[in-house]
């Protein structure tokens, strides 16, 4: 790429053609769950959540080789925040 170009991030960027194998009863669960168009959606979908939080996981304990451990005040006010937010999807979720 050129010096000026950026590559796509994690769910960004056209669409390209994998061949992935699974086991049978996945493939079934995911077809039940999403229909045969609704695949490629969702397992990328669940890829991109996969990445976000392994980035996310190598990025904390970064900041905790650099910076020392999180405190258990700093640790509770993350799981609040988190608890917080999974309560609105939760809401979000219900209201369809």
């Amino acid at each position: 790429m050129h010096e000026d170009s950026v590559e796509p991030g994690i769910g960004e960027g056209p669409a390209k053609a994998l061949s992935v194998s699974l086991p049978e009863g996945t493939v079934r669960a995911l077809r039940d769950r999403a229909g045969n168009r609704g695949v490629s959606a969702l397992v990328a979908a669940a890829i991109e959540e996969h990445l976000r939080n392994q980035a996310t996981r190598e990025n904390l304990a970064e900041f905790e080789k650099e910076h020392g451990p999180f405190t258990a005040e700093e640790r509770q006010a993350a799981a609040d925040v988190w608890s917080a937010a999974e309560g609105r999807e939760s809401r979000w979720c219900e209201a369809g």
